[in-house]
C-alpha cells in the first residue's frame, strides 16, 4: 500500500475544536427525556385531594409525588418517592412522580434556600421534609375517613393506599377519600 492513499492525519488543533464541537452538542442537546423521567407537575385539577405540595391524589387512587429535586444519578426520585409513599402509607403501584414546578417558596432546598439540586443534600434535607408532607397527608386522610364514619381518628388505620376501621370493618381507598381536599386546607410544611 503506497503512502499517496492515506489521508493527512488532523492536525492538534482540528481534534480539540472537533472534541469542544461535540462537547457542546452533547451538552445542550434538546433530549425527548428518559422513559422513565416524570413528567411536569400540573396544574391543580379540582377532582383531587391535594394536602401540601407534595401530594396529589385523584379519585382513581393515583398518588402523584411531586419532586423538589432533580435525578442526577444519586437515586433522589427513588428515596424521596419511597420516604414520601412510605410515611403516606400508598399503594406503592398507584405512584407516580412528576417534577416540581418553579417555586422557591414551595420547593427551595432548605440548604441554599432557592430550588436546586446540589451539593449531595438531597437525602439530609429535603427526606425530612418528604416525610412530613407524607405523614401529613395520612394523618388528614385518617381524620377524613373518621369524619365519614363518624368514629374516633386513633380508631381508623392507614395501609396501603386505604384507610380501615378495624372495629366495624370499613374500609375507604385513598381515592374515595379525595374530596377530603375540599375539608383541608394546604397544610405548611416546616423547613
Amino acid at each position: 500500500m503506497s503512502s499517496d492513499n492515506l489521508a493527512p492525519a488532523p492536525s492538534r488543533r482540528a481534534l480539540l475544536i472537533g472534541g469542544l464541537a461535540g462537547g457542546f452538542v452533547f451538552a445542550f442537546h434538546l433530549s425527548g427525556g428518559a422513559a422513565d423521567e416524570p413528567k411536569s407537575a400540573s396544574a391543580n385539577t379540582p377532582d383531587q385531594f391535594e394536602p401540601n405540595a407534595f401530594i396529589r391524589i385523584d379519585h382513581a387512587g393515583k398518588t402523584t409525588l411531586v419532586m423538589p429535586q432533580v435525578e442526577m444519578g444519586q437515586g433522589v426520585y427513588t428515596a424521596i418517592a419511597m420516604i414520601l409513599a412510605d410515611e403516606l402509607d400508598a399503594d406503592f403501584s398507584q405512584v407516580v412522580l412528576e417534577h416540581a414546578p418553579p417555586d422557591d417558596k414551595l420547593y427551595a432546598n432548605p440548604t441554599f434556600g432557592i430550588q436546586v439540586t446540589g451539593n449531595s443534600n438531597s437525602y439530609p434535607r429535603v427526606l425530612e421534609t418528604a416525610a412530613e408532607a407524607g405523614a401529613a397527608a395520612r394523618a388528614m386522610l385518617v381524620q377524613a375517613a373518621a369524619q365519614q364514619w363518624q368514629v374516633e381518628a386513633a380508631s381508623c388505620a392507614a395501609s396501603n393506599g386505604k384507610v380501615t376501621h378495624a372495629a366495624s370493618g370499613r374500609t375507604l381507598s385513598y381515592g374515595e377519600l379525595a374530596d377530603a381536599r375540599a375539608k383541608f386546607r394546604h397544610c405548611k410544611i416546616r423547613r
